[in-house]
């Protein structure tokens, strides 16, 4: 018997393997099996027996050769990216979003369905049908499969079987949640905002924290810790779109009055003034008086609420979701606001934009087996 706090054999071979995998993942090009000893501090024998274990996973190649200075040519050893490889679902308010990442992040194929969320025993037929004809259009092989995340926009509970509150789709009070009932994969259900934030901590290495915004027709955040989200005690942090920052203001979604959703979600720019996103934008640098004051407003109140998170959590603040792709042109109005918000400071290059836009929550939802499969190899 393993004595309390002594590492099994067994254990230690698998992170001694994992050392190895992770390597290869981490790495922008093939490596030698020298290479690799050197890296990680490992000996040759001991490498080879982890390069075999991989091999005989399906997850390595070593087929390919370098030159050499003499005798044989020394073999490169590269991650197979499609050995394995997971599918993210967004489910929002006007559409499906489905994406395919393989082991080194890249996307193998992305489709959108213009399907409002539906919480209801026929719409999970549909998408249990649109996943299984999406893995067929892109020849992905179901073996390689590791599992579907799936995100809504709202509270889900704990243990993944309740929709607690998704104030977009009309599901104000607990619902079972049906979405992936009729889905033969191993999958998960979380918000949307939550695997949107994972998306962006995974691509911002150089962040131990942050906290993310997602602006979309509705409102929504995480907060990372070292990777990990802070979920709360009820699994409900990071509603920043229910922040209120005009008491008694308009009406929200939710009933209450004054929430940010009611002043910065991408409805106040488009479904508010009659128009597209595109069209307000489009008038915006075409000199729009009009749209001019409203963005001035717009900015002012996105800078309070980005300036009160960074107050209370004090890290990074990323702006995501399907309108952050229009902001990064007005970021010097931002940041000059928040330089102004600021009480410690006079700094406002805390905010960030995130790197997928409109597709980092299904990316993020991908992302979770991606890093579990990874973390566990």
């Amino acid at each position: 018997m393993v004595r309390s706090g002594t590492m099994s054999t067994v254990e230690l071979r698998r992170q001694n393997r994992n050392h190895v995998f992770r390597s290869l993942i981490d790495a922008e090009e093939p490596l030698t099996k020298q290479d690799l000893a050197a890296g990680l501090f490992m000996s040759l024998p001991t490498l080879t027996q982890n390069l075999k274990e991989l091999d005989a996973m399906g997850l390595i190649d070593s087929s390919c050769t370098t030159d050499s200075t003499g005798g044989r040519k020394p073999r490169l050893i590269s991650i197979i990216p499609g050995a394995r490889f997971a599918i993210g679902i967004e489910l929002s308010s006007g559409s499906i979003r489905m994406v395919a990442l393989d082991l080194k992040c890249n996307q193998l194929a992305f489709q959108q369905f213009s399907r409002p969320f539906e919480n209801t025993d026929t719409s999970a037929k549909e998408l249990a049908a649109r996943l299984e004809q999406f893995l067929d259009d892109n020849s992905l092989s179901r073996d390689r499969l590791l599992g579907v995340g799936i995100t809504v926009p709202g509270i889900v509970n704990a243990d993944q079987t309740i929709i607690e509150y998704a104030p977009t789709a009309r599901i104000q009070k607990m619902s079972p949640a049906m979405v992936n009932r009729y889905i033969p994969y191993p999958t998960f259900l979380d918000n949307d905002a939550t695997c949107g934030g994972f998306a962006e901590w995974w691509n911002h290495t150089e962040m131990e924290n942050l906290a993310y915004l997602s602006l979309s027709r509705g409102i929504g955040g995480a907060i990372l810790v070292n990777g990990s989200a802070y979920d709360g005690d009820h699994h409900r942090s990071a509603e920043f779109g229910h922040m209120c920052i005009h008491p008694g203001g308009r009406v929200c979604n939710c009933g209450r009055r004054g929430c940010l959703e009611a002043y910065c979600s991408a409805t106040r720019l488009s479904d508010d003034l009659h128009i597209t996103l595109e069209d307000f934008f489009t008038g915006l640098a075409a000199g729009n008086a009009a749209y001019q004051n409203t963005w001035e407003t717009y900015l002012d109140d996105l800078a309070l609420a980005v300036s009160n998170i960074h107050t209370m959590l004090d890290c990074n603040v990323v702006i995501g979701g399907a309108f952050s792709q229009y902001l990064p042109d007005y970021l010097d109005g931002l940041e000059a606001r928040l330089s102004r918000l600021n009480p410690f400071t006079d700094d406002g290059d805390y905010v960030h934009f995130c790197r997928y836009h409109d597709r980092s929550i299904c990316v993020g939802a991908a992302l979770r087996y991606i890093a579990e499969f990874i973390v566990k190899v």
